[in-house]
């Protein structure tokens, strides 16, 4: 009996063990994300490739990311990964109120095509935030984009050397500023801008020699641009850098009194010193230095009376605005001084998205502001990934400065810097 009863406890423990055995895996195994790795990593290398422009304004880059968004749901699908999607609440009112302001406005269908890109871009980066789960893959995917972006910069340079400004699918710009297959210089200065920050950001390459070549490589590639706004965002950034590791080491009083000190000197210059610079370079030789530093004055004017044509714009118009994209056309049909795109993204809100959209842009940047103070600290294990993340706040930092002038919005560089953001306050920022 006592045997009989022994082989039935037996039986019903087998059983229970069994049973307690999912049949499908609830997490993904080990290395099994690689090939989803190397599809994102390829859609950070080819960021440059903007140019020739398909239906619908597409880059060759885009077909790579949607690959990539692609091979990420499929993994997602199958290791059962729980999908983030960051930012979703802010983005989603932009959407709608360009939706609302292009169906009431004048060209619902380009109002439409820059509601579609938005969806992608936001897309894209929830695909790296869902696929960045582990140290290592945010670290294969950054390391990925400091390569790229320093082999980039090294052709471009190459190419300047060489005296070939035209390439197949891209041009030069005015006076020679380099663009590759970017849109315009001014996009070119940015992502080489933003990459230094992000090599800063993983110290990589790790060789402290062969990284500050990187750096000097990427800060080339961006005088090579002759983009003012990329330059300024460089001081911008390193202030920011400055302050959050014044600020670790001595103090928030410290940080701040510093930090004031050094812009309070630097403003000085700007409106004392600078003036004399810029006449000279208006008269250089160089077409480089006469096309950047020296058109900063005939840019700023130009600036100004595009965004009192924009105001007058707003005053004149509706609360729904006139729809995304649509800032040009109008300007043009009420015979404006300057006809161009908006080249500030807190105006062209305003303009094309109304009250809406300000608010919804508003919490966009309030949501990647909070991320990025929170990643200041972060877990031993992620900081592998990440040993710098005080360089993260300088991109972001340099990003909001350049909307003063360019709309980033769009900028694919920008929805990946921030799914890495993302990243890190999902899962790698110290408690």
């Amino acid at each position: 009996m006592r045997s009989l009863e022994a082989d039935r406890g037996s039986t019903k423990s087998t059983w229970r063990r069994l049973a307690a055995v999912p049949a499908v895996p609830t997490h993904y195994e080990p290395h099994h994300d690689r090939f989803p790795i190397v599809v994102v990593v390829a859609g950070i290398s080819l960021l440059p490739l903007l140019n020739p422009k398909g239906p619908a304004n597409t880059a060759p880059v885009d077909f790579i990311m949607m690959a990539a968004i692609v091979v990420v749901g499929v993994w997602v699908g199958t290791t059962l990964t729980r999908v983030h999607v960051p930012y979703v609440l802010p983005a989603a009112g932009l959407a709608l109120a360009g939706l609302i302001a292009a169906l009431a406005g004048g060209s619902p269908m380009s109002g439409s095509i820059a509601i579609v890109q938005e969806v992608f871009l936001l897309a894209w980066c929830a695909a790296i935030t869902s696929l960045c789960r582990t140290p290592r893959s945010l670290r294969t995917v950054v390391r990925g984009w400091c390569v790229s972006a320093t082999a980039w910069a090294i052709f471009l340079i190459m190419v300047e050397m060489s005296g070939r400004t035209r390439l197949p699918g891209g041009t030069g710009g005015e006076g020679g500023r380099a663009r590759l297959w970017f849109d315009h210089p001014n996009l070119a200065g940015n992502y080489f801008a933003v990459a230094i920050f992000i090599v800063l950001a993983a110290r990589y390459p790790r060789h402290p020699v062969a990284r500050h070549l990187s750096v000097i490589a990427l800060l080339v590639a961006v005088l090579l641009t002759g983009s003012n706004t990329a330059l300024l965002t460089l001081p911008v950034g390193g202030l920011i850098i400055a302050f959050v590791k014044i600020r670790a080491g001595k103090g928030a009083i410290h940080a701040i009194a510093i930090v004031l000190s050094i812009s309070l000197a630097a403003g000085s210059f700007v409106a004392f010193g600078l003036g004399p610079i810029i006449e000279s370079a208006q008269e250089s030789e160089i077409p480089l230095i006469k096309y950047s530093l020296g058109r900063g004055s005939r840019s700023a004017s130009a600036r100004e009376s595009l965004f009192l044509s924009q105001i007058d714009l707003f005053r004149s118009g509706n609360l729904i605005g006139i729809g995304p994209a649509a800032t040009r056309q109008v300007l043009a049909e009420v015979d404006a001084p300057t006809a161009k795109e908006a080249h500030n993204d807190y105006l062209a809100t305003l303009v094309e998205r109304g009250p809406l959209g300000v608010l919804s842009l508003v919490a966009l940047i309030g949501a990647v502001t909070v991320r990025t103070i929170s990643i200041h600290r972060l877990k031993p294990e992620w900081s592998t990934a990440i040993p710098n993340p005080a360089a993260l706040s300088a991109a972001v930092a340099g990003f909001i400065v350049t909307a003063l002038t360019h709309e980033v919005l769009h900028y694919r560089n920008l929805w990946t810097l921030l799914a890495i953001i993302a990243v890190l306050y999902l899962h790698g920022r110290a408690d």
